[in-house]
């Protein structure tokens, strides 16, 4: 890579630190959130990062090494150089001068993709060297074909399949260094340059040796090639598309984006395993995934790549790239804020599939079921941590407390045979926002998703008609599916005979506030009358006639009814003339009235 192709190209050196939460990060992903939160100006946020690439891993302090793509240094730099001050800009080109001046240039070689797309650049001598192997004898090292049939397969999924804008000119070859001093490991990186097609090019390792594991057929270094190549190239169609701006720019949303593409290109490599897992063959999550904590906020980086992922597929990569035409058309949009303008297009909303974006997680890993519901992969993602799994449902009100903004919080019931009455289920909060979703797993194999959000009201109910004695297991999520204020003082409300929900929804107004039992009508009546009645809330209600005599000649109904109000109908064929009793059993209390049939 020549020097004059880029004023300020820098490498980062990415390093896993843990913050109070035990939430994973690295130390550029600190320093540019320390920058949003103004504890930073920019000049310091800009210096400290460049500053941070250089020093080496400190392994007692328990600090670990994260390979993965380092443009968002660059992305920082471009973003916020004009605002940056001479002194600080001498003083990253002094850290790239000192970098770049260590190196001994070779000869370098170059090669054409087969598409014409690509120009590889890379050295067969020195320390940037990749190996010569070359089974096919054509003359070109096999590494280097990799690497060209990685940059043709993401130009041919990522352009031509999905749609997105081209950043390659007509006619032009794109450009892709391949070198072997990368920081520390790192897998690549995409940076600006004024000088090449397109106005950016990308860096790639030269070996791979010694990366994390991936699925791919061919071994981990192919996997490695791909799963970059994929990534490294849609951070070439974002800067083509919003010059890397914040919010989409910025490092979370940008990369959640990038780690997306590897799975949507390649399928089978799943490199991003490694951020959703504590291991790579783990059944736990990683503890900044949304398997692992999902009251972290999106975006967050490699470690919420499944937050978009349940997007290609519950709607398909079409969907993605209108998003990000409105972000090309509007580049202050974020993610989620061109997701909510695009999904009514879609027949549904940002906030309903927020919820069953957090469902999807929760139906992963030991909690799959029987049926296709949820992530294609959902067998080989980690189970998500609930916040309490409770054996039988709980009485009165389970504390949830507060919800982050575009996060939500997990619980799991599993009844036992003492639970009986339909599985209705409330949230109260504090009037901002709540999504609330249940996913029931019934003992016949069956999952039932059901989905209720509402905003600027004390409560969500959700009814249903699912009675507790059919259900193994129930998900629920509640989670806040705004980007702009947390949800507070929530309490999670479940209902079953004998333990009845304060119903505050508004939507259900105008719903009975006590059992009432109304006279049949009509009375007198010939042949047949209705029997009506009012319930505040689920009750076991059965329903008998009985003669003068006192014996019994009908018996209604004898079932759970959830509240609301509803009709009974009496047919009086084969009764003769009479006065008679009609008694309704409600929860263990007993009503009775009289009637008279007259033929």
């Amino acid at each position: 890579m020549p020097l004059a192709a880029f004023m300020g190209v820098l490498i980062f050196m990415p390093v896993l630190v843990f913050g109070q939460s035990g939430q994973e990060s690295t130390r550029l992903l600190n320093i540019q959130h320390a920058f949003q939160r103004g504890e930073m100006d920019v000049n310091k946020a800009a210096l400290e990062q460049f500053r941070v690439m250089y020093e080496p891993v400190n392994q007692e302090a328990g600090e670990k090494q994260n390979e993965k793509c380092v443009t968002p240094a660059f992305m920082f730099l471009h973003q916020h150089k004009s605002e940056l001050s001479k002194e600080t800009l001498d003083k990253i080109e002094a850290y790239r001068f000192e970098h770049s001046a260590s190196k001994s240039k070779m000869a370098e070689e170059s090669y054409i993709s087969p598409s014409g797309k690509f120009e590889i650049i890379y050295q067969t001598f020195g320390p940037d060297s990749v190996s010569i192997t070359d089974e096919d004898n054509n003359g070109i090292p096999d590494y280097i074909e990799r690497v060209a049939e990685a940059s043709d397969s993401s130009y041919r999924h990522e352009i031509l399949n999905i749609g997105f804008t081209d950043p390659i000119p007509e006619g032009a070859s794109y450009k892709i260094y391949v070198e072997n001093d990368l920081p520390q490991g790192s897998y690549g990186y995409t940076t600006t340059s004024s000088t090449t097609p397109g106005g950016t090019y990308i860096v790639i390792e030269t070996d791979f040796d010694g990366f994390p594991e991936n699925t791919h057929s061919k071994g981990n270094q192919i996997g490695a090639i791909y799963a970059t190549m994929a990534h490294e190239f849609k951070h070439a169609i974002q800067y083509k598309q919003n010059r890397w701006r914040s919010p989409s720019g910025a490092f979370d949303w940008s990369e959640m984006d990038a780690t997306l593409m590897e799975e949507v290109v390649y399928d089978d490599v799943n490199d991003y395993y490694n951020y959703i897992k504590s291991g790579f063959y783990s059944a736990n999550p990683n503890v900044s995934s949304v398997f692992g904590n999902p009251n972290n906020s999106a975006p967050n980086a490699y470690w919420f790549v499944s937050w978009m992922i349940y997007y290609s597929e519950a709607f398909g990569n079409d969907l993605w790239r209108e998003v990000w035409e409105l972000i090309e058309e509007d580049n202050f949009l974020s993610i989620d804020e061109a997701l909510t303008v695009q999904l009514p297009f879609w027949n549904t909303d940002f906030k309903s599939s927020f919820v069953q974006n957090h469902l999807w997680h929760f139906a992963s890993g030991s909690r799959v079921g029987e049926d296709d519901y949820g992530f294609k992969e959902k067998v080989y993602y980690p189970n998500a941590n609930v916040e309490a799994s409770f054996t039988g449902v709980p009485p009165g009100n389970v504390g949830v407390g507060d919800i982050n903004k575009l996060a939500a919080r997990y619980y799991e019931i599993s009844p036992t045979a003492s639970d009986h009455g339909f599985a209705d289920v409330a949230v109260d909060f504090d009037s901002t926002q709540i999504g609330l979703g249940l996913i029931f797993y019934l003992k016949n194999g069956e999952m039932i998703e059901m989905i209720e959000t509402g905003e600027n009201k004390a409560q969500v109910y959700l009814p249903t008609e699912i009675d507790w004695a059919d259900v193994e297991k129930l998900g629920i999520v509640v989670a806040n599916y705004s980007n702009a204020q947390m949800s507070r003082d929530l309490a999670l409300y479940l209902g079953k005979t004998g333990s009845s929900i304060p119903i505050r929804d508004p939507l259900y107004a105008e719903l009975p506030k006590e059992i009432k039992i109304y006279q049949n009508y009509p009375n007198p009546f010939n042949q047949g009358t209705n029997i009506n009645f009012e319930l505040p809330r689920g009750a076991q209600v059965a329903i008998d006639v009985f003669d003068i005599t006192g014996r019994k000649v009908r018996t209604l109904t004898d079932q759970f009814y959830r509240l609301g109000s509803y009709t009974i109908p009496f047919a009086a064929e084969g009764l003769s003339s009479g006065m008679y009793i009609y008694r309704l059993q409600i929860d263990g209390m007993v009503f009775t009235k009289k009637m008279t049939l007259v033929k």
